[in-house]
């Protein structure tokens, strides 16, 4: 079964390119944790790049998953997790640290960060994405019904949590950067995946105008509260910024200090 492409539900570009971040911040000796693994896609494919350098995927990779029985490549462990984002791993363990598409249908992201935090090694890294509720297609959806596209009415019934109906956490980047900044990582880079052509259409069409309201927003915010305009610099641009407002996926990445 492992030899066969396992199937992913994210998109074949977001894969892509995670697995190109993946794999530029690790070495065939690297111990790597996937969170919410699902049925394997990411896996496997890291399995094979470690096999390619002499190495069991076993020795080097640990899945979990809160349904372990949908995990179907069996050269790795998968083990069981709760939705409480708790990793029931030792401390220090990873090199690095990967959740695709995940961090959206959980309860307590925040809790996920300091969990990551905790079991990474110093100088490890977290890699994940979660659907962009910024690009220009997802705002106009919620101008026009309140729900940020990907982010419908959610389903609070058990059989419905992996749907798009289990999407019950609608952050966004400023978000993302703030919990990773409480959990304590640093070196926070933001990725993009496709570019959705509907949203650069709209991005383009706006521009001028979410310039100005770039540029309000930070005079606003440097003259209220001049400190929060100093722990933010950047943020409040980067949401306005050709990566956030056109691609699919928010994909950040992030790294513990060495000490």
């Amino acid at each position: 079964m492992s030899d066969a492409p396992l199937r992913s539900a994210s998109h074949p570009v977001t894969n892509d390119v995670l697995f190109r971040l993946i794999t530029e911040r690790i070495s065939p000796d690297s111990r790597v944790l996937d969170f919410g693994a699902g049925g394997g896609h990411m896996c496997q494919r890291l399995g094979r790049f470690f096999q390619q350098h002499g190495r069991e995927p076993r020795a080097q990779l640990v899945a979990c998953e809160i349904v372990p029985e949908v995990f179907q490549y069996r050269e790795v462990d998968c083990q069981r997790i709760g939705t409480d984002s708790v990793i029931p791993l030792a401390d220090g363990s990873f090199d690095l640290i990967y959740a695709i598409e995940v961090l959206e249908h959980t309860r307590r992201p925040y809790d996920f960060f300091q969990q990551a935090f905790a079991k990474l090694k110093p100088g490890g890294h977290l890699i994940f994405s979660v659907p962009n509720a910024l690009h220009m297609q997802s705002r106009l959806a919620f101008l026009g019904s309140g729900f940020a596209e990907m982010f419908g009415p959610p389903s609070s019934r058990e059989q419905n949590a992996g749907r798009i109906c289990g999407h019950i956490m609608p952050l966004s980047y400023p978000h993302f950067v703030y919990g990773l900044r409480r959990a304590g990582f640093a070196e926070l880079c933001l990725e993009k995946d496709r570019t959705k052509r509907s949203a650069a259409f709209l991005a383009v069409l706006l521009y001028p105008a979410l310039r100005m309201a770039t540029w309000l927003s930070d005079r606003k915010l440097q003259r209220c509260d001049a400190e929060v305009w100093r722990e933010n610099t950047g943020v409040v641009a980067e949401v306005n910024r050709w990566p956030l407002l056109t691609s699919r996926s928010c994909i950040l990445v992030a790294r513990k200090p060495r000490a």
